[in-house]
């Protein structure tokens, strides 16, 4: 349904859809040198079950070196930039359950081996940095408690590959409407995946604001207190998708992203496109999770908007009502087989997948 612009400033749209589970595929082997200023080796990672998925990967950053990992039951691994420019890195194991551990360098090295586990930890000498949730996954930097990567060398060539989308070079889809709250035009452009797998591993991507999205299960702060400074006014208690357990997404709980429904090349049907979002330093992955559509005698269409906990794991204010932030905020949308988690309420699934697919993006456009 679609809400109406007499009521509520966005409008939302919720397709009839059925929930579909696209297996995640197997990932080869992957070698990234100079990509990143450093040299990386990821493991095999198997495809990911209800139960998890295998650990992988050795990371080489400066003289440091890694180990692969064991099995792990809380979800997928894979290994690769370390970010340390010396030292050495001691042996880094996944154990089973929902911890996850890394082991840092002696001399600043970033995390050894990471875990897709939810509650990472991190040990090592002095300098290590170690990482929690997905950990960096092979993208250098480290991780918060929330699973953001803070600081991977992946973030000037990600925004470098980004930041050249005009009308000259938008996709087809591209309405010509899409803008920020302040008005300014934003074009949505791609980015190539591998050469002979139906685009897997490509992205679309654009440069925009961001709106907080609260739409979906009710939680203490959304829509928050009628007569609350942060009361969202345009609540509604529905989202385009979720998970297979679910009726709605959580705003609070689930990082997600709102994307017009007339962009072509991700699921309109089902969501579930992981998106990864870039912010200063940092990167958070999100889900495709709500829509948004164009109604004829709107000045323009937003497209910069996303979920209140995708927001925080970005450090940008949160509130419904006076949140967000006016510029600055890249969406890389994946496309194509294996951009979808099973569970898109699934965190540790979402960011394991993630970065694995932002380091395939990079292999395929050095």
């Amino acid at each position: 349904m679609t809400r109406s612009e007499a009521t509520e400033p966005r409008k939302t749209c919720y397709p009839t859809r059925t929930l579909c589970v696209k297996a995640l595929g197997t990932w080869a082997t992957l070698a990234l040198c100079g990509a990143l200023g450093a040299c990386s080796s990821g493991g095999t990672s198997s495809s990911n079950t209800a139960a998890g998925g295998s650990a992988a990967g050795a990371s080489v950053a400066g003289s440091g070196n890694s180990t692969g990992g064991a099995t792990n039951s809380g979800g997928s691994n894979s290994g690769g930039v370390g970010g340390g420019s010396a030292g050495s890195e001691s042996a880094g194991t996944n154990s089973g359950g929902m911890s996850g551990s890394s082991v840092g360098g002696s001399s600043g090295g970033s995390a050894g081996v990471t875990s897709g586990g939810g509650a990472g930890m991190t040990s090592g000498g002095s300098g290590g940095a170690g990482g929690s949730a997905a950990g960096s996954m092979g993208l250098g930097g480290t991780t918060d408690s929330l699973g953001t990567i803070n600081g991977s060398p992946a973030v000037q060539k990600l925004l470098a590959l980004t930041s050249q989308c005009t009308a000259a070079n938008k996709i087809a889809s591209d309405t010509g409407k899409f803008s920020t709250d302040a008005g300014t035009t934003v074009h949505v452009c791609s980015l190539a995946g591998k050469s002979g797998t139906a685009d897997a591993g490509g992205a679309l991507y654009w440069n925009a604001d961001m709106d907080i999205d609260c739409d979906g299960i009710t939680t203490a702060n959304c829509p928050g207190p009628k007569g609350s400074p942060d009361h969202d006014p345009s609540y509604y208690n529905q989202t385009a998708f979720s998970g297979p357990n679910s009726t709605a997404l959580t705003s609070e709980k689930d990082p997600y992203v709102v994307i017009p429904e007339e962009i072509k090349g991700v699921d309109q049907q089902n969501g579930g496109n992981i998106v990864a979002v870039i912010y200063q330093d940092k990167i958070e992955f999100a889900v495709f999770g709500d829509t948004i559509a164009y109604q004829a005698g709107d000045s323009g269409e937003p497209i910069g908007e996303a979920s209140v906990r995708t927001a925080k794991g970005l450090g940008i204010p949160a509130s419904p009502a006076t949140g967000g932030v006016g510029s600055g905020v890249t969406y890389i949308a994946f496309t194509g087989p294996g951009s979808q988690p099973k569970d898109m309420e699934d965190i540790a699934e979402i960011q394991a997948l993630g970065a694995k697919l932002l380091l395939s993006l990079l292999a395929n456009n050095p």
